[in-house]
């Protein structure tokens, strides 16, 4: 039987390690490459067409979800599970309307990710009881909106800012205030639930609140 090919993504070098003495038991499972950040997830699915990949969400240059997103347009079959520790609502949801097969946490057993990666290469979907729950959540509607409400003001100052303009640049730009601007930028961290700017504009990627 031709061994199902994997793509580990993930900027911890002994979470890979780990991932790799967890699936290396099982004939069926194959990790081809691994890499340690988006960009570099983007290049080597192109190079090595993986049958699966497990990727994290928060690596460096390029988060899991941005290379997902991007990857969806050229290769829109994709199979891709998301491994991470993060199962905030807004991140499963925003998972799955990207494009992803899977979500599983990081603290599964090791039959829970054999089973994740096999079920996934087979055209199915699999989620951690976990992150099944969020969804049976927010398909009965007992849960909160997805993702949070930033209004189009708030997007444009959080664009803005993202693309390296000081508050009194954006002030001028968007003619506002700079007290408005700082405004804005203070609710959108209480949103986010984060606690400074870089933070912010990083969560507002990976949640594709705005596009760099």
């Amino acid at each position: 039987m031709t061994p199902i090919r994997l793509l580990l993504a993930d900027d911890h070098p002994l979470i890979r390690e780990g991932i790799r003495s967890l699936l290396s038991g099982n004939e069926r499972l194959q990790v081809a490459g691994e890499v340690e950040d988006g960009q570099a997830l983007i290049d080597a699915y192109k190079r090595l067409q993986p049958d699966v990949v497990l990727a994290d969400i928060k690596m460096p240059r390029v988060t899991g979800l941005e290379a997902l997103r991007e990857l969806v347009k050229e290769f829109p079959n994709i199979r891709f599970v998301v491994l991470t520790m993060h199962e905030e609502r807004e991140y499963v949801i925003n998972a799955l309307r990207l494009g992803a097969s899977g979500y599983v946490m990081k603290n599964a057993e090791r039959d829970e990710l054999i089973k994740a990666v096999i079920t996934v290469y087979e055209g199915g979907r699999y989620f951690s009881p976990e992150v099944a729950n969020i969804l049976a959540d927010a398909v009965s509607g007992n849960a909160t909106p997805a993702l949070p409400e930033v209004s189009p003001r708030e997007k444009e100052v959080l664009d803005l800012v993202a693309h390296g303009l000081s508050t009194k640049q954006v002030a001028d730009k968007l003619g506002i205030s700079t007290r408005t601007v700082e405004t804005h930028r203070i609710n959108m961290l209480k949103k986010l639930k984060v606690s400074n700017t870089a933070e912010l504009i990083r969560k507002a990627i990976e949640l594709n609140i705005i596009k760099l």
